[in-house]
């Protein structure tokens, strides 16, 4: 055998090797891409468990019947609750919009479609136009990032 053979061979075997690191790279690519679409489905799903809790947490310290008074209350006159009952709604209202921001950051994200999001703002933005929620909106709206903020008074 010849080089000129030789250096044929070693060209194909080499072509070979080639073809067959490039189906394996497909392989892996694919593999890839199917677990970051698990992880991100994962995700989504953590995200909106973490959003339920919250708003189920809201609702179970409003089924306390201390805590549902104060709440129909504080709404009405944050201004007319002694300081200790201002903590406490403060604590259920923060709660609840807490939430709701969580909500807006998965809009934000993407994580959330926009029709379904235009249809939630309405409930927090209600809350806080109430004579007591605006009281503890405006005493309180700072913990909020600005745009979101300007979300809820819109």
């Amino acid at each position: 055998m010849n080089w000129d053979a030789i250096g044929s061979i070693a060209e194909v075997v080499g072509a070979l090797a080639v073809l067959i690191t490039l189906a394996y790279l497909a392989v892996q690519v694919r593999q890839n891409s199917t677990q970051l679409r698990e992880a991100t489905r994962h995700a989504k799903i953590s995200s909106l468990d973490h959003t339920v809790e919250m708003f189920s947490r809201f609702r179970g310290m409003l089924t306390e019947p201390n805590n549902s008074e104060l709440h129909v209350r504080g709404l009405e006159s944050y201004a007319g609750l002694s300081d200790a009952e201002k903590v406490q709604f403060g604590a259920l209202i923060e709660e609840y919009i807490f939430g709701y921001h969580a909500m807006y950051v998965r809009y934000l994200n993407g994580d959330l479609d926009e029709p379904t999001w235009n249809r939630r703002i309405p409930i927090p933005a209600t809350l806080i136009k109430t004579a007591g929620g605006s009281e503890w909106w405006e005493a309180r709206k700072a913990i909020f990032p600005i745009d979101f903020v300007q979300v809820m008074e819109s």
